[in-house]
C-alpha cells in the first residue's frame, strides 16, 4: 500500500526564492488551505488490512531541469525522532533519484505498525534533506520533514453526539465501528435531517454486526474480515491481511453471545 502524503499539520510560511544553483526541498502542501506544511500524522489503525505502509514523502528541485538522473540525500535527524529503524521504520537508502527531466520525485519511507508500543503512544521520524554532489541545501526551511505515526485511535468529536447509539468511548469499540459500520466518521451534528438517514444506516450496521458477530462477518468477506479460532477455542475476528491485528471473541453462556472487549478489559455491550 501506498500513502500519498495530502493531510499536513504544522504551517511553513516563507516563499522560496530562485537560486541559481540546484535545490532540493519537501513539497507538503495542505491541498484545503494551499499552505506549505512541513510535518503530518499517520494512524495504522485507520488501515487494518495492513503492518507495513510505504509513505511517498514529494520532493521537489529549484533551478533548471537536466536530462539525466541526479540524486539527493536525506536523514535522521536522531534528536528529534522516537522511532527506532529496523522497528518502526525501514532505514534510508544512502541516495534517492530525481529522474532526467523532472522537476520533483518521491522519497518513499517505509514504516511498520506491528510495535505493540504504538497501540499506547506515539512516534516519530525527522528527516532532513542533506547536499550532495548534484544538490545543494540553501532551503532550511523546506529541507525538514516530521512524520509522527501510531497504531491507536483518539476519541473525535462526533462520538459525543451519537453516544447514545454507540455508547462510552473506547479504542476497540471505535476501531470495530470503523471496520464494520461503512464510514470512518459521523456528522458532528444530528440535527441535520439530510445527513441522519446515513448516519443511522451506519449506526445500525454497526450495532447490527456487534449483537452477532460470527454471524455477520460474512457480510465483510469482499473486505478481507473473517473469524479465525484459537488452538484453545477462543474465536477472534480479524483481517485476513493482518495477522498482527486480532479481536478476541468471549462467550457468554448467560444469554448465548459472544462479546468484545476493550483495551481495558471491559465487556462491549452492543447498545
Amino acid at each position: 500500500m501506498f500513502s500519498w502524503i495530502l493531510l499536513i499539520a504544522c504551517k511553513k510560511q516563507d516563499d522560496l526564492v530562485f537560486r541559481e544553483n540546484s535545490n532540493v526541498y519537501f513539497d507538503f502542501t495542505d491541498d484545503v488551505k494551499s499552505t506549505r506544511v512541513d510535518s503530518f500524522f499517520y494512524s495504522f489503525a485507520l488501515f487494518p488490512e495492513i503492518s507495513i505502509d510505504t509513505l511517498l514523502l514529494p520532493v521537489r528541485i529549484s533551478g533548471e531541469r537536466v536530462p539525466y538522473d541526479r540524486w539527493f540525500k536525506a536523514t535522521v535527524v536522531a534528536n528529534g525522532s522516537t522511532a527506532t529503524a529496523g522497528l518502526h521504520y525501514k532505514a534510508l537508502d544512502t541516495a534517492y533519484k530525481i529522474p532526467a527531466d523532472s522537476g520533483k520525485a518521491y522519497l518513499p519511507l517505509i514504516i511498520y505498525g506491528s510495535d505493540p508500543l504504538l497501540l499506547d503512544t506515539s512516534v516519530v521520524i525527522k528527516l532532513k534533506i542533506s547536499a550532495s554532489s548534484a544538490f545543494s541545501n540553501d532551503f532550511p526551511s523546506y529541507d525538514t520533514a516530521k512524520i509522527t505515526f501510531s497504531n491507536r485511535l483518539e476519541q473525535p468529536l462526533w462520538w459525543v453526539v451519537w453516544e447514545g447509539d454507540l455508547g462510552v468511548y473506547s479504542r476497540v469499540k471505535h476501531e470495530l465501528f470503523i471496520r464494520t459500520s461503512g464510514t470512518t466518521e459521523l456528522q458532528l451534528d444530528n440535527s441535520d435531517w439530510q445527513s441522519t438517514p446515513k448516519t443511522l444506516f451506519y449506526l445500525r450496521q454497526f450495532r447490527a454486526f456487534m449483537m452477532d458477530p460470527i454471524a455477520r462477518t460474512v457480510d465483510y468477506k469482499d473486505k478481507g474480515y473473517a473469524i479465525g479460532q484459537e488452538p484453545n477455542g477462543t474465536y477472534y475476528f480479524y483481517n485476513t491481511g493482518n495477522l498482527n491485528k486480532k479481536y478476541p471473541l468471549e462467550y457468554s453462556a448467560a444469554d448465548g453471545r459472544y462479546y468484545f472487549h476493550d483495551e481495558n478489559g471491559n465487556r462491549i455491550v452492543p447498545q
